[in-house]
């Protein structure tokens, strides 16, 4: 009975047909969109071209890699390059393709240099215009370049992360980590906190409350150095980015001492109460409570309101 199924298990077939396709879908067209997408990706130096070949009076195409040299493609370009060629073959397609179905990449950055890594996140948004683009990553500088470019090019997103939860991987979460939160988006995040701690906070906090009270000093001082960055600096200087944003220094002037002292009063205030700091064990010194945080948040949004309308003002 084995025997019989041989002849039908040879893969032949597929082989041949696989070929005929390669010859139909080869097309002048092809080799003008992958150096279109070569370009794009920043490896514009490596040009595609057509090999040529007649059979039974019919002409058929090869596309090969126009290199200087007849080596293994792995002697000669780099494995970033290569990287770039794929995704480069991978968009060329697509731009023939007669659909607008959505895709997915997977981590689409790995070996690339980071200055191609924003050509790639480029790319992606520019496709975004046509198809839903899915796109997973654990590269945090990738994720911010990629964010940068949808700001730029005002097309609709949305954010998610996956976690473990209950010993199992994949849950989903609105937004990003709070790693990669905006200020915005940490201000709601500790009000909403507050609003917990204060509905429960008791005359005399135990361990439980005050390892919760010190946890969100923590968050609160970070979210004040984000404010730094994102506000009082107007995002001129970002961790993770490979330049500067030169457009947004026009709108950064000087502190005036009144914000100097409630910001560094408000970091101070932080400092004492995390867990970073080993406070004297004599001193016994007790945590903010419920009501202590709601007020600093609401000195935190007040030095907030204080710089943008600092900046109205200059503007003037």
């Amino acid at each position: 009975m084995l025997e019989e199924c041989r002849t039908d298990l040879k893969t032949s077939a597929i082989s041949n047909k696989s070929k005929k396709f390669a010859t139909v879908a080869v097309t002048e067209e092809l080799r003008k969109a992958l150096n279109v997408e070569f370009h794009a990706l920043g490896v514009g130096h490596i040009k595609a071209k057509l090999k040529e070949r007649s059979s039974r009076g019919k002409m058929y195409h090869q596309l090969l890699l126009d290199l200087p040299v007849t080596r293994k493609i792995d002697e000669i370009l780099s494995e970033g390059e290569q990287r770039a060629i794929a995704l480069g073959a991978f968009f060329a397609e697509l731009a023939l393709a007669n659909h607008s179905c959505g895709i997915v990449l997977d981590d689409p950055v790995s070996s690339l240099d980071h200055w191609r890594r924003q050509n790639v996140a480029r790319r992606l948004v520019e496709e975004s215009k046509k198809r839903q683009v899915i796109v997973f990553t654990h590269d945090t500088s990738f994720l911010g370049q990629l964010r940068d470019e949808i700001e730029a090019a005002q097309v609709p997103s949305s954010t998610s992360f996956l976690e473990w939860q209950g010993g199992f991987p994949g849950y989903v979460n609105e937004g990003l980590p709070w790693d990669h939160q905006g200020y915005k988006a940490r201000i709601n995040a500790l009000e909403q906190a507050q609003s917990k701690l204060a509905k429960a906070w008791p005359p005399y906090p135990g361990e439980k409350e005050i390892t919760s009270m010190r946890h969100e000093y923590d968050r609160l001082r970070a979210t004040l150095e984000r404010i730094i960055q994102d506000v009082a600096f107007n995002g001129v200087v970002k961790r993770y980015r490979d330049w500067i944003k030169v457009d947004s220094l026009e709108d950064v002037v000087g502190f005036d001492q009144t914000e100097y002292e409630a910001i560094a009063k408000l970091h101070k205030r932080s400092c004492d109460v995390v867990t970073a700091h080993d406070p004297s064990s004599a001193k016994a010194a007790t945590v903010p409570t419920a009501t202590d945080l709601e007020n600093d948040i609401v000195a935190l949004k007040g030095i907030v309101e204080a710089v943008k309308n600092r900046r109205k003002r200059a503007a003037a």
